[in-house]
């Protein structure tokens, strides 16, 4: 299972990470890994991120305990994927999935509500 060293969002994927956190008092790490998790359950691959560079995040950071569990799911959505895309794959995962959240989470109690359903 091939990782991912390090992971820059776009300006416009930290602010939407940021606002999150503000609403739920995670940290946008925390929240990056609900946001990537999120664009996993689209079929379709996520647009690139390519808005001014801003926040650099290293692996042991984004994926945290989490690093086995979501480098397989996060393999499972690159098979075939060249070596140096898949951070740039990732950075557009989280930057979908941080710009879906940022309109449905208001609390940490609705980003509960969203992993259950």
């Amino acid at each position: 299972m091939k990782s991912v060293a390090r992971v820059t969002l776009s300006h416009t994927a930290t602010a939407n990470l940021k606002q999150i956190a503000q609403k739920t008092r995670l940290t946008p790490n925390v929240i990056a890994r609900f946001a990537m998790l999120a664009s996993f359950e689209h079929d379709s691959i996520p647009a690139p991120d390519l808005g001014k560079p801003e926040l650099v995040i290293n692996q042991s950071s984004l994926f945290g305990e989490l690093e086995p569990f979501l480098l397989t799911a996060f393999s499972a959505k690159t098979k075939g994927v060249v070596d140096s895309d898949r951070s740039k794959l990732l950075a557009a995962h989280i930057a979908r999935g941080a710009a879906h959240l940022t309109l449905r989470v208001n609390s940490v109690i609705d980003l509960v509500k969203l992993c259950i359903t």
